[in-house]
């Protein structure tokens, strides 16, 4: 794997324990409270992704989760209450806001699972404070903050982890071996097929909503919430899970899946470090009072070689077709036009690779670039948001890949998409 050019935060202060005359192990446990080997993980939104990131943390031999944040405080306590409950004592320190977390002492990493117009902006300020991230997907709300966090992680030299799961799961990386193994022969076509629709939760009657709109309850900090986003007003069905469906915080359905079977897709073709030069497509958005993400969406992206990927709303999973027949995956499912090919493994296939989570805390320790990185996870998002733009603007957009710049179309060039509006 790819190594981080850089001094793991803990040989660093060995290193300056031993250029002050300090016995290092004491002066490690003085920085952080605990010893060297451990890694010590705040965790930034407690809501459901966020929980379930940080059980997988606790459960992990050699890390401690030791603080927790979130702007609703009902989240907040149910996670210090797993979290004490999990340690037998009352040492989880809640914080109202991350600029706090990221101060707590001896801390090396964090989780990161907020509405996706916060990614970029916490994510910029943990790295710029040393810190190591297992930050959500999609990787950024915009493609032009997108890229400030991959800056951000490049320069400090940080370890970035993307929940693109996928990448660690048993069904997806056979997939991904078998393409690399050339088992299609030529690839003649690559589909992709995400979710339609909006899975609105209807937890607040709407008769309710008048009474209730611009009025926030006392646990949530509703600035705090939408925070780069400004001025939109309160209202009782954005918090906790529909905010996804509204382009203010998130990408519906399109911008959700684009980390998983799109970034499958261009993982599989070693295009992690590029994006398309011609994206193009059409789209629906949603009839809803409230509710403003497309529905359903048929989008397909162009590279420099001429290799396509399609996307579409009317299937699931990764679908890739060459002249030795076709390969299928999906969540629990890998199939082939001949299952003989799915024996086509290298050698050196690892049958029981590390989970997403523990991948991430072994390259907080080796300081190697994880499965989901940084820049692989911008281009896999950056590919949605290219579509978004192209849909919202009903016109074919020319891309170059590597200035990220539209070509020769001024509406898309300012598209709020590909602006850097949440930094």
């Amino acid at each position: 794997m790819t190594s981080l050019s850089t001094i793991p935060r803990r040989k660093f202060l060995t290193a300056s324990a031993a250029a002050l005359g300090l016995a290092p192990m004491a002066f490690l446990r003085a920085q952080s409270g605990s010893p060297n080997d451990e890694i010590l993980i705040g965790i930034v939104g407690c809501g459901g992704q966020g929980m379930g990131n940080m059980t997988n943390f606790l459960n992990i031999q050699g890390v401690r989760v030791v603080a927790v944040c979130d702007v609703d405080s009902n989240n907040m306590a149910k996670a210090k209450a797993k979290v004490d409950g999990h340690y037998k004592n009352q040492d989880c320190k809640t914080y109202a806001n991350h600029e706090d977390l990221l101060k707590h002492p001896g801390l090396d990493a964090i989780s990161l699972a907020t509405p996706d117009h916060w990614h970029a902006k916490i994510g910029i300020a943990a790295a710029n404070a040393g810190l190591d991230i297992f930050g959500e997907k999609p990787f950024a709300w915009g493609l032009g903050e997108g890229r400030a966090l991959v800056d951000a992680v490049t320069k400090n030299k940080r370890v970035w982890q993307t929940g693109s799961w996928q990448r660690s799961g048993g069904e997806f990386r056979r997939f991904h071996a078998l393409v690399q193994n050339n088992t299609l022969g030529k690839i003649t076509r690559c589909e992709c097929g995400t979710p339609a629709g909006m899975s609105i939760q209807n937890h607040v009657p709407q008769e309710k909503w008048a009474e209730m709109i611009g009025k926030p309850p006392a646990t949530l900090d509703w600035e705090r919430y939408r925070g780069p986003a400004k001025d939109f007003a309160y209202h009782p069905m954005v918090h906790p899970w529909n905010w996804r469906w509204l382009n203010a915080f998130g990408g519906g359905q399109l911008l959700d899946w684009v980390g998983h079977h799109v970034d499958i897709a261009l993982w599989a073709l070693s295009l992690d470090h590029t994006g398309p030069v011609k994206v193009e497509g059409t789209g629906e958005l949603g009839k809803h009072e409230l509710f403003d993400t497309y529905i359903n969406y048929s989008y397909q992206g162009t590279f420099a070689d001429g290799r396509v990927v399609e996307v579409r709303s009317d299937f699931g999973g990764t679908k890739f077709t060459g002249e030795n027949g076709w390969i299928h995956v999906d969540r629990g499912r890998l199939e082939a036009s001949d299952r003989e090919m799915l024996r086509n493994l290298p050698a050196d296939f690892e049958t029981k690779p590390p989970s997403h989570q523990q991948n991430f805390i072994n390259c907080v320790r080796s300081r190697e670039l994880p499965v989901s990185h940084a820049e692989a996870s911008h281009r896999a998002s950056s590919f949605g948001q290219l579509a978004i733009t192209a849909l919202d603007t009903k016109q074919p957009l020319t891309w170059d890949p590597k200035a990220e710049k539209v070509a020769g179309n001024a509406e898309q060039a300012a598209h709020p998409r590909l602006s850097a509006r949440f930094v």
